[in-house]
């Protein structure tokens, strides 16, 4: 089910910021993929406006700690949990699929 937020993230070539140089390719959709995700669960949380954006923003960060997905997993799940949302770590993975997917046709990318 698509949730309102989703249409709030940043348009194609906007991911949110360059703070570090990924390039082109697979770093540019793991970016959107994660800003994607960070936009729709910083809605979720009630983030808007410039407080939505940095969430995302630490988002794509904390994707940096591990390699693989868990990090991210883990801080959706923990910041999801907090806010007083139930939902699991699988739940959060295929959402995190479905952003990948997206992220693919923005960019105009295949794997």
């Amino acid at each position: 089910m698509p949730n309102a937020i989703e249409n709030q993230a940043p348009p194609h070539g906007q991911a949110g910021g360059q703070d570090h140089d990924e390039g082109e390719g697979l770093g540019s959709i793991r970016e959107r993929r994660n800003f994607l995700a960070g936009y729709w669960a910083g809605g979720l949380i009630g983030f808007n406006g410039a407080d939505l954006a940095r969430y995302a923003r630490d988002l794509h960060k904390a994707d940096h700690v591990v390699t693989g997905d868990s990090d991210v997993v883990s801080c959706l799940h923990r910041d999801l949990t907090l806010a007083g949302h139930r939902i699991s770590k699988s739940e959060i993975e295929k959402k995190l699929k479905g952003f990948h997917a997206q992220a693919l046709k923005d960019t105009g990318c295949t794997e």
